[in-house]
């Protein structure tokens, strides 16, 4: 198998940051290429596709034996890949996750007869009999299985786990109207471009149009990787091309280009002529402008100087379907955007995920900024983000980000929000302690005014959203992670790239079930009937993240209490009560409050929490109701908190 630039098995070759492994030992593997992940994880290299930057590596075989379990689970936990090396998961792969524990059932898992993961099983031929016996009667229930679609929430980890599912495989580009004899199988791992191969003397650059930086006497030539001397960078004339690996002509011909060719004097010639040509065309311009401007015309409009390419151009029409042809959307430059943040600099990056990154930067007029940009070729990724902008365009209430605009120009699609310093509230719940306090990076423990506070705003946020906005809109991925705190903690719903909007009048919208493991409604996933009452149930659970300051799903817990909705429930049923499900540091902190006062207020929002979570959806309040309960508790604590200052100050007195 050829193995192409950057990839590396050897640190006398490729880019040392993208390793493979050559397995040199003796033995069944000899010869043969492996990728390495975290925690002493491996996986065989199949094939390697070097213009499109992907290999495909075979997942974890089975555990000797028929038990339904791949040898990366007590290995690894599954397939870990290190976030600072230049490889990922793609979104072109089906992952099937088997053996699955029925405590997830809540999460939750189709554990349906129809689920695609049996026809894998049952018919693919790739599982012995035995073994698919194991998968569909593991954890003592009827098979349970499940399979993610369209990529991952994470894509640098499928995690196992004996309190979780204990055995994955993967299908690529997966056609359900195939047989399942006929699905390839394999994990798909792509990895991003890399810059010219570095070099320590020219003999180390084996394209001929290139020179190794490092035997040119140049000082301002910036090296960009530790541990070589230079780059093998392009000579005059040509470019780096990532797809080819190789530096390639800059011009359409290949033809002799020196100033002595009769070619070099003709075009010569030519681009005088040209010149002419521009200036005599630009000075007609300018007259015909002033005469306009000077008789009293109105706006000139400019068309960009550049072409808009066919894909920006798309974007934009459909940016005026999902805005309704309206204006009000800003279109900013790509120009613009750049120098906001610094060329997209890793100083001003605040974060990225299966949607792609955001940076901070700061418009020309001071304006602080947040710029949200696609995955690069993500079609996926590129869909959700104009969808956010066809959301957002049309709506507007204090407790949602705000967005000032996009830019569609580019490769892939910027969305430009308002600058929310504090973060998302998932770190300030669930990471506080590891950190001081600070406006921009530091995290502070949240009291509960504060969590009540934020808890009041989101629903408000999402209440209007189901009840005030001109179209009604499920937002689908409420959790704590889109829920922003600016500089006064006050909360931003943020994140709507799986909003849909509900015709008036419509109880329901049909759609696959799309969302976050433990926030994601049961019975939405059963019928794919998105409603109203699918956010309530997310915001229940985000509201037991503020009363116990524990994760939503946290396969380190005990396996009984890895789903945070059946822990809660769990130690209420067993005689627990409101002091055995809080986080006790919010009693500690709110001593200034009576305690009985203080333990009621968290006795009601758990109450509202767990009506939040009930499993039909008819049983659970809407966000309106659940407004007016947290603002009767708001001022049942706020007025006893007044009334005890008022006693302490009368008995100094």
């Amino acid at each position: 198998m050829k193995v192409p630039y950057p990839l590396s098995t050897d640190p006398s070759c490729g880019d040392p940051e993208y390793k493979l492994r050559c397995n040199r030992s003796e033995g069944e593997g000899k010869g043969k290429l492996y990728l390495d992940g975290l925690n002493h994880s491996s996986y065989l290299v199949l094939t390697i596709d070097a213009p499109r930057r992907r290999l495909v590596v075979q997942p974890s075989p089975w555990v000797p034996g028929v038990a339904c379990v791949t040898r990366d689970l007590g290995q690894s936990e599954g397939l870990w890949l290190n976030q600072t090396l230049p490889f990922n998961v793609t979104n072109s792969n089906t992952v099937f996750l088997f053996n699955c524990s029925p405590r997830l059932l809540i999460s939750p898992l189709n554990c349906t007869a129809s689920s695609l993961c049996h026809r894998y099983l049952d018919t693919s031929g790739r599982v012995a009999p035995e073994r698919v016996e194991q998968c569909e009667s593991s954890g003592g229930i009827t098979p349970c299985c499940t399979f993610v679609a369209g990529g991952l929430p994470s894509a640098y980890k499928i995690r196992l786990h004996n309190s979780g599912c204990r055995a994955f495989r993967s299908v690529l580009h997966l056609d359900p109207q195939k047989p399942a004899s006929e699905w390839k199988e394999g994990l798909e791992i792509q990895w991003s471009p890399a810059g010219e191969p570095g070099c320590e003397t020219q003999s180390d650059c084996s394209d001929p149009a290139s020179t190794c930086s490092s035997s040119v006497n140049n000082n301002n030539v910036k090296q960009l990787f530790e541990g070589v001397s230079g780059r093998c960078l392009c000579n005059r004339g040509y470019y780096w091309d990532d797809s080819l690996t190789t530096c390639t002509r800059t011009s359409t011909t290949g033809r002799d280009r020196s100033p002595s060719s009769p070619l070099s004097r003709m075009g010569l010639k030519i681009t005088l002529s040209a010149i002419a040509f521009v200036m005599l065309v630009g000075g007609a311009a300018v007259l015909l402008i002033n005469r306009y401007y000077s008789n009293g015309g109105g706006t000139i409009l400019f068309r960009r100087r550049s072409r808009t390419s066919s894909s920006a151009r798309r974007r934009e029409e459909k940016l005026r379907e999902r805005t309704g042809g309206k204006p009000g959307t800003k279109l900013f430059t790509l120009k613009e955007v750049k120098r906001a943040t610094n060329g997209f600099s890793e100083e001003r990056k605040l974060g990225s995920g299966g949607f792609g990154e955001v940076h901070r930067g700061v418009l020309q007029d001071g304006t602080r900024v947040a710029v949200k940009s696609a995955k690069l070729g993500n079609v996926k990724s590129t869909e959700q983000v104009l969808n956010e902008v066809g959301i957002l365009s049309q709506v507007n209430h204090k407790n949602l980000v705000k967005l000032l605009g996009c830019c569609i120009e580019g490769e892939q699609p910027l969305m430009v929000y308002e600058y929310v310093p504090n973060g998302d509230l998932h770190r300030h719940l669930h990471h506080h302690h590891h950190h001081h306090r600070g406006h921009d990076h530091g995290l502070l423990f949240l009291d509960w005014e504060t969590r009540l506070k934020i808890a009041l705003q989101t629903a408000e946020a999402l209440a209007y959203l189901h009840s005030s906005a001109h179209t009604p809109i499920f937002h689908r991925d409420v959790k704590s992670t889109n829920i922003l705190l600016d500089e006064k903690f006050e909360a931003k719903v943020a994140d709507f790239g799986l909003s849909k909007l509900a015709a008036p009048g419509l109880s329901h919208v049909t759609t696959c079930a799309q969302g976050t493991l433990g926030y994601l409604d049961p019975e939405y996933y059963k019928n794919y009937r998105l409603t109203d009452k699918s956010d309530v149930y997310s915001y229940g659970m985000v509201l037991l993240e503020l009363l116990t300051s524990k994760k939503a799903i946290d396969f380190s817990r005990e396996q009984d209490d890895v789903n945070l909705a059946m822990y809660v429930m769990q130690t209420l049923d067993k005689g627990g009560g409101v002091a055995d499900v809080v986080d006790p540091l919010l009693v500690v902190a709110g001593r200034r409050y009576p305690e009985d006062v203080l333990m009621n207020s968290l006795g009601l929002v758990l109450e509202l929490s767990l009506s939040c979570l009930r499993e039909k959806k008819g049983e659970r309040p809407s966000m309106k109701d659940a407004v007016r309960q947290l603002q009767s508790i708001t001022v049942s604590l706020s007025s006893s908190s007044s009334r005890d200052l008022r006693s302490e100050a009368a008995s100094r007195g």
